[in-house]
């Protein structure tokens, strides 16, 4: 049997909770294919098991005793111990934590979520207990990729570029989602063979073209409206401020166009305001946060779904739009160009271009019959390649490669 556990820090414990969902629509797949799942969190909310799953949380005693398990620092790239004494006492912490349970549990899997904390504090409890356990590390994006204008990757510093470096050629097997972060961990590791390319999927029954989006459309009274949507924490990387850039060129030309920016985030007023200084504040609407129930239904009501980042591991809004039939205008950077193929299911558009963006999302809204065929190629692009229970099978079957190995 696969007893896997699973280091994610601050994922929720239940479909409902945005906070990386989409480790959570993962690992809730795992114990119908008889894994036994625990996931080790860096929370201090309590023990509980819920959706077939064992979740740990950190105990405030285990954080205080950990300072006192110095030994780990034997572990660091000397460079990597002048820090800040905050990150250290947090890697020490989560790692004891991850100790104590497999001290408890006896998993013969482990699989950390992110390179850094996660995949690091795995391979310190691993090295202090001296135990033989296959170590996975799943790459999402900010952990492997860099975009420095926008502040965008933990490994723009340097100290925490070697432990990234590091732990990538310590595991014995890392996922990459997308093309661009295969490419990155592939030139940084000293065996690439121990690689793979597992692209992210979606819950092709969530998200699905018969979703119904007219309960949206009442909403914002844009019956007779085109819909252009994107769902984006307000982030300098999102790149929302070259949408909103966009929206103005195009309602230049298109007065019936509604947009609705999805999300919430430090930029939120600066966006706001700036669609006030454009003129556009009633044609741009921002719905704030949106419940994981609601969003299936967002992209139902949507005519053209944008995904305008500056940079972005894999991009799961175009996923999304994709599984529901919509087609998607992205920028190419990240994992985007593994979704979206141009002139197939959409168009790609170079970062930081809003008349790039403005003339591909024109050309969709004035060419409905190409806008419905693309969505058409999108939803069969999903279900060939996007499928989030074929991304469990691959990952269900590394795992039993691993555990094989070790015996």
């Amino acid at each position: 049997m696969i007893k896997t556990l699973v280091l994610s820090s601050t994922v929720g414990r239940s479909p409902s909770e945005v906070l990386l969902s989409f480790v959570f629509d993962e690992i809730v797949r795992l114990p119908r294919r008889g894994c036994e799942v625990h996931v080790a969190r860096y929370r201090h909310e309590g023990d509980v098991y819920a959706y077939g799953i064992y979740f740990h949380d950190l105990q405030i005693l285990q954080s205080l005793t950990s300072l006192l398990r110095v030994n780990k620092l034997a572990y660091y790239p000397l460079s990597a111990l002048l820090r800040s004494p905050r990150a250290l006492c947090l890697e020490l912490a989560y790692s004891e934590h991850v100790v104590n349970l497999i001290k408890k549990l006896n998993p013969n899997m482990l699989h950390a979520h992110f390179a850094y904390p996660e995949g690091y504090v795995a391979y310190l409890a691993v090295r202090s207990l001296n135990r033989k356990i296959p170590l996975i590390i799943t790459l999402h994006g900010y952990d492997i990729l860099t975009e420095p204008r926008s502040g965008y990757g933990i490994r723009r510093n340097r100290r925490y570029d070697v432990l990234v470096k590091k732990v990538l050629n310590e595991a014995n097997a890392v996922i990459a989602a997308s093309r661009a972060m295969y490419e990155e961990a592939k030139r940084i590791m000293d065996d690439p063979s121990k690689l793979h390319l597992i692209h992210n999927g979606v819950n092709l029954q969530r998200f699905n073209p018969s979703v119904d989006g007219s309960m949206i459309r009442k909403l914002y009274n844009a019956e007779d409206k085109a819909i252009v949507f994107t769902l984006r924490h307000h982030e300098p990387k999102y790149g929302i401020a070259y949408l909103i850039l966009a929206a103005k060129v195009i309602l230049r030309r298109k007065k019936d166009v509604l947009f609705i920016i999805g999300g919430d985030g430090s930029l939120r007023n600066y966006h706001m305001k700036l669609t006030r200084q454009l003129g556009i504040s009633n044609r741009v609407l921002f719905s704030g946060r949106i419940p994981q129930k609601e969003v299936s239904m967002y992209y139902a009501a949507s005519d053209v779904v944008v995904v305008p980042s500056l940079q972005e591991a894999w991009g799961l809004v175009a996923t999304e739009a994709m599984a529901c039939g919509k087609p998607v205008v992205a920028t190419r950077v990240g994992g985007l160009p593994d979704q979206v193929i141009e002139g197939f299911n959409g168009f790609l558009v170079p970062p930081r271009d809003p008349k790039a963006l403005a003339d591909k999302i024109l050309y969709l809204l004035e060419n409905p019959s190409e806008a419905r065929r693309m969505g058409l190629n999108g939803r069969r692009l999903a279900e060939e390649k996007f499928d989030i229970e074929k991304r469990v099978d691959k990952i269900v079957e590394l795992y039993r490669t691993l555990i094989e190995g070790t015996r």
